[in-house]
């Protein structure tokens, strides 16, 4: 059994974090406004969207780990996402000889075109 190492979320979940965070802060200036007394029916009003982002945030949020991350970028930039077995055996026979050396660094220079590196300062 894999070990679940962090959590992905869409940019859509994130966005509704952010609404419930807004509709927070709105709530909680309605509260402070009301001195702590608000009505209930404005309350539930002022809740139901809280509710509701946290609700469709929490079911964006998706257990991965670093394998599943690879896999599913691989995917989105159209390669085929080996096994690690199947990785480490055509990195060999690459590693062979000069012509798979070349297509080695090919396969990071085209890597590092689609996505460059973070700089470091």
């Amino acid at each position: 059994m894999h070990l679940i190492d962090r959590y992905e979320m869409s940019i859509e979940g994130h966005m509704k974090l952010i609404d419930a965070r807004s509709a927070l802060n709105h709530l909680q200036r309605l509260v402070q406004a009301t001195d702590g007394k608000p009505e209930p029916d404005q309350l539930m009003a002022l809740l139901s969207p809280v509710v509701a982002a946290l609700h469709e945030a929490a079911d964006d949020v998706m257990p991965v780990n670093d394998r599943d991350v690879f896999m599913r970028q691989a995917c989105e930039w159209n390669y085929i996402a080996l096994s690690p077995r199947e990785g480490e055996i055509l990195h060999q026979i690459r590693c062979c000889s000069d012509d798979g050396k070349e297509e080695i660094y090919g396969a990071i220079g085209e890597t590092l075109e689609r996505k460059p590196m973070p700089e470091h300062r």
